[in-house]
């Protein structure tokens, strides 16, 4: 399919829906793929910390490197790394198929490494950082974040840890995600609706980022294609065929790789305790109770005309609604429960959301404070993030103090 015909029949599917005219010019973008962080793999939570578990605490730990094949000999310093892999499979067992070597190196230590779980090292035992390519990956180190997780004294400490590795490695997207999937009815989204639309969250187009309202309102128009949402599939599907393109891999399109990224997605959201991954119907959902206990959020809109009202602030395109404190935080049910309220958002601008999103250090700001009318959030670490009043944040002055206290409330200071 030319560029031309995929013009003609993605538009003509129906001419007034924006969202097949953003997904049109997002598809002829280098960037198309969006949101790609972790390799395809389905694993579990007792995978991630049987992997962790076998890996020495206060040590490097040496492996392999390229291609190891059945006639492979193992050298005297690799054997370490040799025993570690028979341990982990010896657990793996109870659970789920063994991993290999390769698979080790090249999926499994890969997504710990962008989850901040562990640390990889190049053969000079110097640290490489995520987001940058190495040839001479040589050695792994657990993190304190990744002790952490382990350690875990309870499911909630577990999911608190998991949370906030998985949205490091998401880039922030998890409270949206959850914001995004209570604003739709019915409440959930498809593998379509990842791939076309959430993925792109964050990004720029027709020079303004997109927020969670646009992105909202092109699944909820997508979605009034009924049965015709498989043609707008299929009109994709036929253009994203790698062989219709020249160049390298940046340059062609690739549908199905880029389907398999929603999909590991919905198999990384389903480690987490508010999300379920129905994989028959291939949706993400709310789960309905954790251990037992219900945990029914607030409808999203509702919660959103509650600060409206109290605030006595207008709407704004470019501005959205911010969860100071985000949801896996929480120690238990309550503290979910109570994290899901007005009192609990703050209204910024979009930059300063794509800020709050995307920079490693400015998306763990959740304690709240005030510089006269300037709002200043931090990660108590330090690393402080200043809204201006009115430029990055519009609020209503009389409630800074009953927003500090349900702050302090939330992080039990």
């Amino acid at each position: 399919m030319t560029e031309s015909h995929f013009t003609t029949a993605l538009l003509g599917i129906n001419p007034a829906l924006e969202c097949l005219k953003f997904l049109y010019h997002r598809v002829l973008r280098d960037d198309y793929r969006g949101l790609h962080k972790l390799q395809h793999y389905r694993w579990s939570v007792e995978y991630i910390k049987i992997v962790l578990k076998h890996l020495p605490k206060d040590t490097l730990l040496l492996h392999t490197q390229g291609d190891v094949y059945d006639n492979y000999k193992y050298s005297s310093d690799e054997i370490e790394f040799c025993e570690y892999l028979q341990n982990v499979n010896k657990d793996l067992l109870t659970i789920q198929k063994s991993i290999t070597d390769m698979g080790m190196r090249k999926i499994i230590f890969v997504n710990l490494q962008r989850m901040g779980l562990i640390d990889r090292f190049n053969h000079k035992q110097e640290i490489c950082y995520i987001g940058k390519t190495y040839r001479n990956y040589r050695y792994v180190k657990i993190t304190q974040s990744g002790l952490d997780f382990l350690e875990s004294k309870n499911i909630f400490e577990e999911q608190r840890n998991l949370g906030i590795a998985l949205d490091f490695v998401f880039g922030g997207i998890v409270q949206d995600v959850l914001d995004i999937i209570n604003a739709l009815n019915p409440s959930y989204l498809s593998v379509s609706e990842m791939m076309f639309f959430v993925s792109f969250l964050c990004k720029d187009y027709q020079d303004k980022i997109l927020t969670k309202e646009v992105i909202i309102e092109f699944i909820n128009e997508f979605r009034s294609l009924k049965a015709r949402q498989k043609v707008v599939e299929d009109v994709v599907n036929k253009f994203c065929v790698p062989k219709n393109f020249d160049g390298n891999k940046t340059q062609k399109r690739d549908f199905h790789n880029w389907k398999n990224e929603a999909q590991t997605l919905f198999d990384s959201f389903d480690l987490m305790a508010l999300f379920e991954y129905d994989r028959q119907k291939q949706r993400l959902l709310l789960k309905a109770n954790i251990n037992g206990e219900n945990i029914i959020f607030k409808r999203s809109n509702s919660i959103k005309q509650e600060y409206f009202k109290q605030h006595e602030v207008q709407k704004d395109v470019c501005f959205e609604l911010h969860h100071i404190v985000p949801f896996y935080y929480a120690k238990d049910i309550d503290a979910l429960k109570a994290i899901d309220n007005w009192q609990n958002l703050i209204y910024i601008d979009a930059n300063s959301h794509k800020i709050f999103t995307l920079d490693k250090n400015g998306k763990k700001a959740i304690r709240l404070n005030f510089k006269d009318k300037d709002a200043l959030l931090d990660n108590l670490m330090g690393d402080e993030v200043v809204l201006k009043y009115i430029d990055n944040i519009r609020y209503k002055i009389v409630l800074q103090e009953r927003m500090l206290k349900y702050n302090k409330a939330l992080l039990g200071l």
